[in-house]
């Protein structure tokens, strides 16, 4: 389970759609254009709901870790349509510079 943490709200969903979300936000950003998305997630009572938000260029979205949790939202249909949406701005591809060993200086 992950947090996303936008503006001033905390959304609880899983990680494979705050991942689908942080990537489209990223796709959207350079693409220089904004989106409503309804995010897959879980209330505070522990239902499943969703949450709509504007996301783009400007969005600061953190995601971070949840506790693990067996409500886990699995919602294999959004995050797939959120992937092909990020594919039509020609630049999908998740840069992932934190983590990518050919980007660092091998002096």
């Amino acid at each position: 389970m992950m947090h996303i943490q936008y503006d001033s709200s905390t959304i609880l969903t899983s990680d494979d759609v705050a991942d689908a979300v942080i990537e489209y936000a990223a796709a959207l950003a350079g693409g220089d254009r904004a989106d409503t998305i309804a995010i897959p997630a879980v209330a505070h009572d522990g239902t499943m709901t969703t949450t709509k938000v504007l996301i783009g260029p400007s969005s600061e979205i953190v995601v971070e870790d949840a506790e693990e949790d067996e409500l886990e939202v699995e919602d294999q249909e959004f995050v797939a349509r959120l992937r092909a949406a990020a594919a039509t701005f020609g630049h999908s591809e998740v840069i992932h510079a934190d983590t990518r060993s050919d980007l660092t200086d091998a002096d």
